[in-house]
């Protein structure tokens, strides 16, 4: 509900389109999910908790398991 915003305005992170959802799941998997989270809540209801706590979970063991195939790519790569 938008109402529930003196000015009427959705808030600044939001998910009306692609561009905004893109960048509130990069703020999401770089750790800052909270505000964006209570932003959620403001305006729809406490159904938007599962999906940040999933995306945060997925999203980081995603990051994670990238990162460590691209450690061992390396190190299986190199020559010593």
């Amino acid at each position: 509900n938008v109402d529930r915003f003196p000015d009427g305005d959705l808030p600044r992170w939001n998910f009306t389109d692609f561009m905004h959802s893109f960048m509130i799941v990069f703020r999401v998997l770089c750790g800052e999910w909270i505000e964006s989270m209570w932003d959620c809540m403001l305006v729809g209801d406490v159904s938007c908790i599962p999906f940040f706590l999933a995306t945060v979970v997925i999203g980081n063991c995603v990051v994670l398991n990238l990162f460590l195939a691209l450690l061992l790519s390396n190190f299986g790569s190199s020559s010593l």
